[in-house]
């Protein structure tokens, strides 16, 4: 079953709990390539915005944080097989708060007609693994063709 969900950032929430030192802050484009998920949680400093899944998306593997990609679609499948499709905003990030089965069975990354598979993920912190240096079996930042 394909579903599509998508989420608007409560900006005023984030505006309230966001935000680190030289970041583009409390909004949607603050820390490129930083986990998300860490502060976006029941707990977190930004609980009043959780993400179920969130990251970045760069040209290579060893991009700098401030060099992400807009317009890219981000698929995620659940272990329900639904899918959820973000799109990647003018920093790179991309987010969303609607429940997601866990572990994701795929993710996926959409640019100019060319779709680049990658492998299943515990969670939706993409930003956990997908970094500099890499962790957890990644091969680097979330990268398109």
């Amino acid at each position: 079953m394909k579903q599509y969900r998508f989420l608007a950032l409560p900006i005023l929430a984030c505006a309230l709990a966001c935000g680190g030192e030289g970041d583009d802050k409390n909004n949607a484009f603050m820390a490129p390539g930083e986990d998300c998920v860490a502060c976006h949680k029941s707990g977190g400093s930004a609980r009043e915005a959780p993400f179920s899944a969130a990251g970045t998306v760069f040209a290579s593997a060893m991009a700098d944080p401030g060099s992400g990609l807009a317009g890219v679609s981000v698929i995620l499948t659940d272990a329900n097989d639904v899918e959820t499709t973000l799109v990647s905003n003018a920093a790179g990030n991309f987010f969303t708060g609607a429940a997601l089965a866990l572990p994701l069975k795929k993710a996926a990354v959409l640019r100019n007609g060319q779709r680049t598979e990658m492998a299943s993920a515990p969670e939706g912190a993409c930003n956990r693994c997908h970094t500099q240096p890499p962790t957890g079996g990644a091969s680097g930042r979330i990268h398109v063709p």
